[in-house]
Formats: structure tokens, C-alpha cells, sequence
């Protein structure tokens, strides 16, 4: 279940920071997301790893 949560996570705060930032039209909404994506899967896999 947690991966899921760091999906839906990432793909959120992606998509909520290219509109910050006001990227959105230069890179493309689906491209933030899945940055924002790859971004939470490995700071989630990074903290589940050091917290073993």
C-alpha cells in the first residue's frame, strides 16, 4: 500500500510544482507528474531503506 500512497504522492506534488514554477507549458503536464513520480518512489525507497 505504500507505494501507492508515493505514486499518488509524487504525481501530485509533480504536477503542483510545475504550475509554481510555471513549467507546466514547457515540459508538459504528464512529464512533471511522472518526475514528480520517479522522485517519490525513490525518496520513499530511500527512507524505507535507511529506516530498516
Amino acid at each position: 500500500m505504500g507505494i501507492i500512497l508515493w505514486i499518488i504522492f509524487g504525481g501530485l506534488v509533480g504536477w503542483i510544482a510545475s504550475l509554481i514554477m510555471k513549467t507546466d507549458a514547457s515540459q508538459g503536464p504528464m512529464l512533471n507528474i511522472i518526475v514528480g513520480i520517479v522522485g517519490a518512489v525513490i525518496g520513499g525507497a530511500v527512507m524505507f531503506s535507511s529506516a530498516a
